[in-house]
């Protein structure tokens, strides 16, 4: 069930009662979070249960499912920002053009794939949405509870950003652990080791 608007204004106002008091009236900055509380909720919903349904489609073999789940990720995903998250700007920096251009084209279908690969096994399962809260730079963690069997669930947060009235995933948090955040290691770890071109080549065989 959705959260209220009254509930989600309530943990905002307690949230906020022992910060220092400013001068202008807090009350539109509050309702302006609400909205994008309640949206960003919408928004993972909808998100859930359209992956279900791409997935579920018997019409289509098992690949053509996960070709198609790959693109709607690639629709709901803030693939330009995650591509520059992921590669620490050092070694962005030190890209050519060429580098670049290759990097660009490769990233969307690697990240694509590595999502498709955790996450096609876990839509369609139940689930419920037990948190929604703002988070830095306008964005909204909308935390979820996937029913895995055996009584066991997985907790799963989406970051949610709105850009120009359209909202993008800009990370995943698996129990605790940001998907983004392991991949910048990765990544820098790889190229400190191997080096860019390496890294580009492996992103490249990776994305098919």
């Amino acid at each position: 069930m959705f959260m209220s608007r009254v509930r989600v204004l309530a943990a905002l106002i307690a949230a906020s009662a022992a910060a220092p008091a400013v001068a202008a009236d807090p009350e539109p900055v509050q309702e302006t979070q609400v909205a994008a509380i309640e949206s960003a909720t919408e928004f993972a919903r909808s998100l859930i249960d359209e992956a279900s349904v791409t997935l579920a489609d018997e019409a289509l073999s098992e690949e053509a499912r996960l070709a198609k789940f790959r693109l709607f990720l690639a629709e709901k995903m803030d693939l330009e920002f995650i591509s520059r998250i992921v590669l620490a700007r050092r070694f962005r920096s030190e890209m050519d053009d060429a580098q670049s251009n290759r990097y660009d084209a490769a990233f969307p279908g690697y990240m694509t794939r590595i999502y498709a690969d955790q996450f096609h096994k876990i839509f369609g399962k139940p689930y419920k949405v037990i948190d929604a809260k703002p988070a830095s730079r306008g964005d909204v963690f909308v935390a979820t509870d996937f029913d895995i069997g055996d009584r066991k669930t997985l907790n799963v947060v989406w970051r949610i950003r709105n850009r120009d009235g359209e909202n993008k995933i800009v990370d995943i948090i698996v129990e605790g652990g940001s998907i983004i955040t392991l991949k910048r290691e990765e990544f820098s770890s790889f190229v400190i080791a191997n080096g860019v071109d390496a890294l580009i080549e492996r992103l490249e065989a990776e994305t098919a």
